[in-house]
Formats: C-alpha cells, sequence, structure tokens
C-alpha cells in the first residue's frame, strides 16, 4: 500500500515552489484538482491567478515561474504554465514504476487515525417491510461505514429501533384490530402484513386476544416489532449490510438518559413550560420551538433523541456520530445541532446526511396503506449488485429514477454489467497467459509498457487515492462508481487495443512482455475490486 496519492505529492511540490517565490505567512488556495481538459495534463493549479495580488506580479509570470522552477518527488509529473495556470503532467515512468507497486489494498490510508464514530442508518420505523426508499438509506449509510473502515476509523453500524412512538402505537392498534377481526383505527397500518402479524402473535402468545386492548396494544407492538426487525435483518443482509446494533428506544427510557437530558436542558434554560406542555427553544436562534412533553404527560419522539444523544456522546463516547435520513426530515436538523450543543456537545460532532427519494413507475411508497414496492421486490426483479450501484450512482441530493430495464441489460449502457465486465476480463487474462506461458518471469519490466492506452490504465489507478481521501473527507461515496466507471474504460480500450491488433493483446509470444502487461492488469483488478468492495458490489472473475 502507498501512502498517499500522488496528488498530495504535488501539492507539497507546489507549496515549497510558492515559498521559493517569496511568499510569507498562509498560503491562499491554490486549487490543485485534476485538469478538467486532458489536453492540459492530469492536474491543474491557478497559482498565477492566485498569487498576483500577494506577490504583485502578473499570474503569467508567476506561472511560468513556478514551472520553471517545481520538483515534484519522485519525477512523478512534469510542470508547464498556461495563462496563470500551472499544468501537471504525471510521468511515464512514475505511471509504470506505480504500477509495479500497487497490491491489494491500495488506496488504503489511515485517515481517522483510530477515530471512534458511529453511523446510525436506515432507521425507519419498524412498522412494515422496507420499501425502495429506504433502500437508498440503509446502502448509502453502508458505504460510508466501509469508506470510513477503509481509512483507518473505528466505526460502530447501528439501526435505531422505534419502539414507542406514534406510529408504532398505531401499528400495535392496528395488530390489535386484526386480532379481533375489526378494521385498523385511523391512520393505522392496513397491509397485509399486519394480518399476518396477528394470527401468528395469536399463535405464540396464548391468550392475548382476551386481555383488555391497554394491555394487549403494548404487548402486541413489542411482539410486532420484533418480527418486523427479524423481517428487516433479512432483507438488509441481501444487499450486503449488517448493523452491529440494533438499539431500542425503550432501552433509553429504562436507563432513564431522557429524563437526564431534560433536567440538564431546564437547569441551563433551554426548556419553557407553555400550554401545560414543556417546550425545548433556543433563544440564540430563530428555529420553532418543539414539544419534549406534551400536555398529557407523554413524551415525544423528540425527548428520546435528547436521551439518545446522551447514550451515544456521553455513554458511549463516539467522537463523531454520522445520522443518514431520509430528506423529507430536513426540517429536523437545525434543531437537532441546536439540541446537541445545547446538551454540551460540538454541533460539528453530529454529521446528517439527507437523501432523496427513488422513483419507479409503479407502485407508492405508503406503509400504511399497504401499497409500496419492496426492496426485497427490487431485488427480486435485478439483484442486489444492481440495487446498490444504482442507488449510489447519484448523489444522495439527487432523486433516483430507478430504470428496471437497464439495471438487467447484459452490455456497456448498463454501468453495473460495464465495472463487472472489466473485472472479468482483467481475471480471465491471468487464466490465458498461463495456458499460453506455463513459466513467465517472477519480475514484471514494467519498462515495456509504453502505449498510451496502457498508460491511461495506470493513469487511472493513479488517481484512486485522490477519490479515497475526497469521498471520505467529504463523506461522499457516490464518487466511487464514477471513478470505477472512468477506470473501466480505460480497461475497456487497453483491451480492445488487442482485439485490432493482436502484438497488443495481454498475452503474446514474448514472456516479459506478457508478465509486464499482466502487472498492469492485476493493477487495476485489485483496484477495481477495491472500488466494488467499498460499494458493496460484487466483483466476478467470469461472466
Amino acid at each position: 500500500m502507498l501512502s498517499g496519492g500522488v496528488r498530495e505529492r504535488v501539492n507539497e511540490a507546489l507549496q515549497d515552489a510558492v515559498r521559493k517565490l517569496g511568499v510569507q505567512g498562509e498560503i491562499p488556495d491554490l486549487e490543485l484538482g485534476r485538469a478538467k481538459v486532458p489536453s492540459h495534463g492530469d492536474y491543474a493549479s491557478s497559482a498565477g491567478l492566485k498569487l498576483s495580488r500577494v506577490l504583485r506580479q502578473d499570474p503569467k509570470t508567476i506561472a511560468a515561474r513556478i514551472a520553471e522552477t517545481i520538483e515534484v518527488a519522485e519525477g512523478a509529473a512534469t510542470a508547464e504554465a498556461d495563462n496563470g495556470y500551472v499544468n501537471f503532467r504525471l510521468t511515464g515512468d512514475w505511471l509504470r514504476g506505480l504500477v509495479s507497486r500497487i497490491a491489494p489494498g491500495y488506496g488504503a490510508r489511515d485517515i481517522g487515525r483510530g477515530e471512534r464514530l458511529q453511523v446510525e442508518f436506515g432507521s425507519v420505523n419498524p412498522t412494515g417491510p422496507l420499501h425502495i426508499g429506504h433502500g437508498r438509506g440503509v446502502t448509502l449509510g453502508d458505504s460510508i461505514c466501509r469508506l470510513l473502515e477503509f481509512t483507518g476509523h473505528s466505526v460502530q453500524r447501528e439501526y435505531y429501533v422505534n419502539s414507542d412512538n406514534t406510529q408504532t402505537r398505531r401499528f400495535g392498534a392496528s395488530v390489535y384490530a386484526r386480532l379481533h377481526g375489526l378494521d385498523p383505527p385511523e391512520g393505522g397500518y392496513t397491509g397485509d402484513y399486519v394480518k399476518e402479524l396477528a394470527e401468528m402473535a395469536r399463535h405464540d402468545m396464548p391468550g392475548i386476544e382476551d386481555l383488555p386492548q391497554d394491555e394487549a396494544e403494548p404487548k402486541l407492538r413489542m411482539y410486532a416489532i420484533d418480527k418486523m426487525v427479524e423481517r428487516i435483518k433479512a432483507t438488509v443482509a441481501r444487499v450486503n449490510v449488517r448493523y452491529d446494533e440494533w438499539y431500542y428506544e425503550n432501552r433509553l427510557w429504562e436507563s432513564g438518559l431522557p429524563q437526564v437530558a431534560i433536567d440538564r436542558l431546564r437547569v441551563s434554560g433551554h426548556l419553557k413550560e407553555r400550554d401545560g406542555a414543556l417546550w425545548f427553544g433556543d433563544p440564540g436562534d430563530d428555529e420553532e420551538d418543539r414539544v419534549v412533553i406534551r400536555a398529557n404527560g407523554q413524551p415525544t419522539y423528540f425527548a428520546s433523541d435528547l436521551g439518545y444523544l446522551l447514550s451515544r456522546f456521553e455513554q458511549r463516547r463516539y467522537h463523531r456520530v454520522v445520522e443518514v435520513w431520509a430528506a423529507d426530515h430536513h426540517g429536523y436538523v437545525p434543531r437537532m445541532k441546536s439540541v446537541a450543543a445545547a446538551l454540551g456537545f460540538e454541533p460539528h460532532s453530529l454529521v446528517i446526511i439527507l437523501h432523496q427519494m427513488v422513483n419507479l413507475k409503479e407502485g407508492k411508497m405508503s406503509k400504511r396503506a399497504g401499497r409500496f414496492v419492496t426492496l426485497d421486490e427490487l431485488v427480486d426483479r435485478v439483484g442486489s449488485d444492481a440495487v446498490r450501484y444504482f442507488y449510489l450512482l447519484r448523489s444522495p441530493d439527487t432523486t433516483i429514477e430507478f430504470d428496471l430495464e437497464l439495471a438487467v441489460t447484459q452490455g456497456n449502457e448498463n454501468p453495473v454489467y460495464y465495472a463487472q465486465y472489466a473485472h472479468a476480463r482483467l481475471s480471465n487474462v491471468e487464466v490465458t497467459a498461463s495456458q499460453r506461458h506455463p513459466r513467465l518471469p517472477d519480475h514484471a519490466d514494467v519498462s515495456l509498457l509504453v502505449h498510451p492506452w496502457e498508460l491511461d490504465v495506470a493513469r487511472q489507478l493513479a488517481f484512486w487515492p485522490d477519490v479515497v481521501e475526497d469521498s471520505t473527507a467529504l463523506l461522499e461515496p457516490h464518487r466511487i462508481p464514477y471513478y470505477v466507471h472512468d477506470l473501466a474504460t480505460a480497461v475497456h480500450r487497453f483491451y480492445h487495443a488487442g482485439n485490432a491488433e493482436s502484438e497488443h493483446r495481454v498475452v503474446v509470444d514474448d514472456a516479459a512482455l506478457t508478465r509486464a502487461r499482466l502487472e498492469l492488469c492485476r493493477a487495476a483488478r485489485h483496484t477495481l475490486k477495491t472500488a466494488l468492495d467499498l460499494m458493496g458490489v460484487s466483483a466476478p472473475e467470469r461472466m
């Protein structure tokens, strides 16, 4: 594994060159990033433009001076000035050396340094099966966990099981009604699974139908919730998602944590009584006050959330908590940040990621009405790999239009097939090589890799640590499928060069050349598999 990406080396060289120009104090952001136009190289910086005011010189002159004097470590890149910009082009020798150093796990870095971090995701009310919208939050949260683990964070994955709120009480009342052959109450749950749960309860809880509703409902509610949690566990396992903890809301009240939080907020002046209810409000912001305890003495779900913050930050001592929510909860974000600060926690230690909806042409998504497309049905239709890949293809703030027909297409227009086929091709050449050359050189002479399509694969490999770093820092795993597509494109181009002219195939009569091209294939295969693993998508060796 390599300690860092080539962008880091270029940036260090750029900073040194700027210092040599006489810039003292804080250096402004020189906007080093991937070049937008391939003819400009691999990386570009607006250093000349950014420093013109500091040095009181023409941007073109500054850029030219930097390009003349800069020295990137290991000769990784050359520099040239272009209208106030400094463009960097990775060198062939460095790219060839990189190929020989790549091994499984390439791109992993100890960014987190063991930071204890919790990711809570997918925590929908356990009042019905997961639908396709829930699936997006589940897979997004899981890929965030995979990224954080890959970069040196100590990650705990948690599903918060709502067990004592308005919706779950309606769920319990719906099961009670079905147990007695009645229709669910207004706002209750009407799906066939509710009838099924009622019959299961009749069998597993003898005498439950003889109890009055106020005694039977809490028992039926917890029974039904436990059964739904079992189903949710089975569903998320189908899309390669696991949790370390299924944390029930009622544990908070049994431990007294919500009351501890309420008492603390009362002392700090953040709680007020109005109309017989207890309200939270921060005098320092314009957010609307939110009820903590209703006038009838019943706590709201917000009261549970207060205790949940204490559970994670104080009791279990996580340095940071990342929560993945559906976008319809966006109005709740400022209030959660505000109450975290009021309880004495750094607001930035609570990170909330919102994701938009998922649309299909058929079905509505309402558990209460019983009409929705379940995540299980989607997996049955297109498979786990397509589900995960398509969910991650878009930024969380973008609505997904899930194309069922495309997801099952076996062709290059299907991004899942395109990526997996690239991996299968890279695996297949190993078999072909072993048949043609029973004994190949132990050492690969990578200097034999000279063609543009070979170096283009190596160039994509050089970008991978940057993608890992940026995806982790921004908690944006959707950057990975973009990278996978770019790498797969380079791999397919490399492969097609051999189809066009046999001398450019991976496996040729020349054993040394075959070995060099195999080294490139192995480096690409290791990297592609790692990227797909972070997405939770399989990397087949044959297709």
